[in-house]
This record gives C-alpha cells, structure tokens and sequence, in this order.
C-alpha cells in the first residue's frame, strides 16, 4: 500500500511539473519585460496613437517617450510590418546622450506611399544590443486604396479567320476584347496585341515577335483588322524593361509610386513597343485619361489548343 502510494504521489508531482511548464510555456512574451514603458504621443493632427486611415502620400508622424525603469537603453529600434513581407524591416538609432538612457522622446516622419496596413513598433536596445521590452504596443496606419491591380489577364494573338481572339485589353475595365467585339467598345480599349515573324536563314526556322500598341499609331500595325471607324485612345508607353517582378511586386505599391517609378528615366512617348516583348518585361504606360500605370509580363505561353498569349498583370492609378 505504501509503495502505491508514493507512486501516485511520484504521478501527482510530475502532472504538476508539467501543467506548470505548459503554463510558462504559453506565457506572453510581453510580459516577461515589465521595466519599459512605451507612451505614443496624439498631440499633433497627423500623429498616430493606434490607428489612423490616410490616403496615398499623407504624411504621418509617431511621437513617442520610451521610460526604462532599471536599465539603461542604447539604441531605439523602428520597426515595420507590411504588406506580404515575412520579415519586419528594421531601423537602429543609438542613442548617444547619457541623460535619456532612461527616458527617450522622439519623432518618427513618415510619407505613406503604400496602399494597405502598415503596422510599426518602436523598442530599446541594451548596450549588449538585446531587446527590453515594449509592452507589445504598435500602431497601425492604412492607406486608402490608390490603384487598381488587373492579374493575369490573356491577351492573345489576333486570328484571321474567326477573329473572336481576345487581342485588344481595356486598363479602365481590365477586360479583353476581340476584333469582332471590339468596335462597340473601342472607347474603352487602350492598346492591343500584333505579332509579326521573319524567317532565320541560318537555323532555316519562323522566328515571332511580339508587341503592343495604341489603336492610334499610323500605320496601323494589324492591318489585316481594319478599325478606320473605331475610336481611338491615345495611349502612350515607355520601352519595356526586363527583370521588372521585384519592382512589379514590391515598389509599384500605391498610385504616386506608379508615377514617380513611370516618370523616372526615360520619357513615356511611344505609341507602340517594337523590341519584341518577352517575360518578364515591365511596361510603363500613360492613358489617355492622364493615368500612369504598368503592365508586367508574367509569361509568354500557349493554351491548350495550342493558341498563342501573354500573359500579363496590369497596375494603374485610380
């Protein structure tokens, strides 16, 4: 009897040791430093204390005191989350008065030009560069929407017989359409689809080319589709750039960073592209509306019945 007690005793203690490490275990991490205190600031109109809704290109202060209770504080770390990143972005500042070791005020600037929530935490550093704490405080901002994103859209090569090939692509609508189509809605279409081909005499084979170009350019490229009576979008492009999948996904975030990005570099004043469009290429184009935008080449690719098409994803300003 008295062996069987101490073996349920020896289980009782051991269920304990258990729930208590499960317990610690689940503990929030926050409040393991309870010696920081992280106070953000509303006394400005363009502070943010929790959350704040902006449009595109508002600018946003985070005004804020960090108190240290027992230890000394060496750097002040900014840092951001947003969009798809896995991995926050973070920015350091030492902090090299002695007198505000223990106390630290300060002002962070910031220009939204990213559609979305943008979350941002501010915490010190230790002089051995280890975090102190911040109570698990941040702050959101949003960006209203500024752009409109169309993916993987088809656009293929025109046909002759049938001439049902979705060809043509309207930026306002983000839809294709085909010659047979595409007169009664001509007013809405910005570019379309041609290829042409040349023969390799050395390899003895069809080599195709691929392009865009604004129903507007003389002569018309596609002269087999006679759209003399159509309306006509004086949509203008810039020669398209290849490995453009980074600046597509990442930079091309909001409708001033369309802009900029479309403005940067060479001028947006061809009526169609002529260096033979492949995957990857970026395109930065202006409608006829006054609106920048880009359109990406995801791929160049054939159906199931063996149809040729780009694939393409469009940006464009609201």
């Amino acid at each position: 009897m008295k062996r069987k007690n101490i073996l349920l005793l020896y289980i009782s203690v051991i269920a304990m040791l258990i729930a208590t490490s499960c317990k610690k275990e689940s503990e929030n991490i926050f409040n393991m430093f309870t010696d920081v205190s992280v106070t953000f600031h509303g006394d400005d109109p363009l502070s943010v204390t929790d959350y704040k809704l902006v449009n595109d290109g508002d600018v946003v202060y985070i005004d804020y005191t960090i108190t240290s209770a027992k230890e000394d504080m060496y750097y002040i770390v900014v840092e951001k989350s947003e969009g798809s990143r896995t991995e926050p972005q973070r920015t350091s500042t030492s902090i090299t008065d002695e007198t505000k070791r223990r106390e630290y005020s300060g002002r962070v600037t910031l220009t939204m030009l990213r559609d979305g929530k943008t979350s941002y935490r501010i915490y010190p550093m230790n002089k051995k560069n280890y975090y102190m704490g911040d109570g698990g405080k941040s702050v959101t901002i949003e960006v209203r929407p500024s752009y409109i994103h169309y993916p993987n859209r088809r656009l293929y090569t025109p046909d002759t017989a049938t001439r049902v090939a979705p060809c043509y692509f309207s930026i306002q609508r983000g839809e294709v359409f085909s010659y047979t189509s595409g007169k009664e809605n001509s007013a809405d279409i910005d570019f379309g689809l041609y290829r042409t081909w040349t023969i390799n005499t050395t390899t003895n084979t069809v080599e195709y080319r691929y392009n865009i170009y604004a129903l507007n350019v003389t002569p018309n490229p596609l002269g087999v589709y006679d759209i003399s009576t159509w309306q006509k979008k004086a949509t203008l492009f810039k020669s398209p750039a290849s490995g453009g999948l980074t600046i597509f996904n990442t930079t091309l975030v909001s409708a001033k960073s369309i802009e900029t990005a479309a403005k940067a570099g060479s001028a947006i004043n061809l009526k169609q592209t002529t260096t033979n469009l492949a995957s990857g290429n970026l395109i930065y184009f202006l409608t006829a509306e006054g609106k920048y935008g880009a359109i990406y080449i995801n791929s160049l690719t054939k159906d199931l019945e063996e149809k040729p098409y780009l694939d393409i994803s469009v940006k464009v300003q609201k």
